[in-house]
């Protein structure tokens, strides 16, 4: 056995194989504890690992001849922390767009369609309109910014535009994206940021990313305008949101993704008004759809073909 699934997961992934391939074999582990009852003998034979980076980074300096990672996530951040370099790393795309999509889609629905005042209006015995609240809205006609535009960025720019909204997307390097009706860098966000209903932020943490959302930023939005993080928490400068929905600088924001997580009991944004919180469940990674992008590449491995959807580890991402 040359491979190792590590995993809270890992006998459904290990049921998936077999249903694949009969003979396949593979250690399997929950925990890295259970990686310690290994011999070194079994855990020198480890050519390839299947496992959530927390995981994978309890393993890694135990694995001497760890030749390829596939991460059951897309977010590898905590092993790209790590000095080893001498693997390839690979992580799940493209499993996760409807998802995002699907998350991003209920928040800004709820906030045109006014659900949470409705809701508030119900409790108490309070006919909801024009009069007694605010005008119910429709997505027709707005505008969407997307920050980061690629297969999880161009998902949502792909559905939303099916409701009638108008995409710009923001990249490294600028170039045609058949999903945004509109394609700029980080450049033209003075432009874009005074022009959207609702901006949404699916960027990786890298140091070009980090404390981009700050108060130049939220200043250029509209008052009327929502901010939804589905990229990674590093992206945003905590006080300046914060002060940015006390003054009222835009409507609201949706985080689900944060600094440090879970999210501390004390921190200000449980008592921060007009902000939704989430815990990093924009995007669950369901077994069955992980285990496709592994299998995929499990076979490319075998056979010394090139993996899909490698990690670069000077990019991050």
């Amino acid at each position: 056995m040359n491979g190792l699934i590590l995993s809270k997961d890992a006998r459904i992934y290990l049921d998936l194989s077999r249903a694949q391939q009969t003979n396949f074999s593979a250690h399997h582990a929950s925990t890295g504890a259970q990686v310690l009852q290994m011999s070194q003998e079994q855990l020198a034979q480890v050519r390839w690992l299947l496992a959530e980076p927390a995981l994978a980074l309890e393993a890694l300096d135990k694995l001497p001849n760890l030749r390829w990672l596939q991460s059951t996530w897309a977010g590898v951040e905590k092993l790209l922390a790590h000095p080893r370099r001498d693997y390839i790393l690979t992580n799940i795309r493209g499993v996760f767009a409807p998802l995002i999509s699907e998350y991003v889609l209920a928040h800004v629905l709820a906030h045109e369609r006014q659900l949470y005042a409705h809701r508030e209006a119900q409790k108490n015995r309070l006919w909801f309109n024009h009069v007694t609240g605010t005008h119910v809205g429709t997505l027709r006609g707005k505008t969407l910014l997307v920050l980061g535009v690629g297969s999880i960025g161009a998902g949502l720019a792909q559905m939303m535009r099916h409701f009638g909204v108008r995409v710009l997307g923001v990249v490294q390097a600028k170039r045609d994206i058949f999903e945004c009706d509109v394609v700029g860098t980080m450049g033209d966000l003075p432009e874009f940021l005074p022009q959207a209903d609702y901006v949404v932020n699916t960027l990786p943490n890298t140091p070009v990313t980090q404390n981009i959302i700050n108060t130049a930023f939220l200043e250029s939005m509209k008052p009327s305008a929502m901010f939804i993080n589905v990229g990674r928490g590093q992206a945003v400068v905590e006080d300046d949101l914060v002060r940015a929905l006390k003054n009222k600088q835009i409507a609201s924001a949706v985080l689900d993704v944060y600094r440090t997580e879970p999210l501390l009991p004390q921190h200000v944004f449980w008592d921060t008004p007009n902000l939704i919180l989430t815990s990093h469940t924009a995007a669950p990674s369901f077994p069955t759809d992980i285990f496709k992008v592994f299998w995929d590449n499990y076979q490319r491995f075998n056979a010394q073909q090139t993996l899909s959807h490698v990690v670069d580890f000077s990019k991050g991402y």
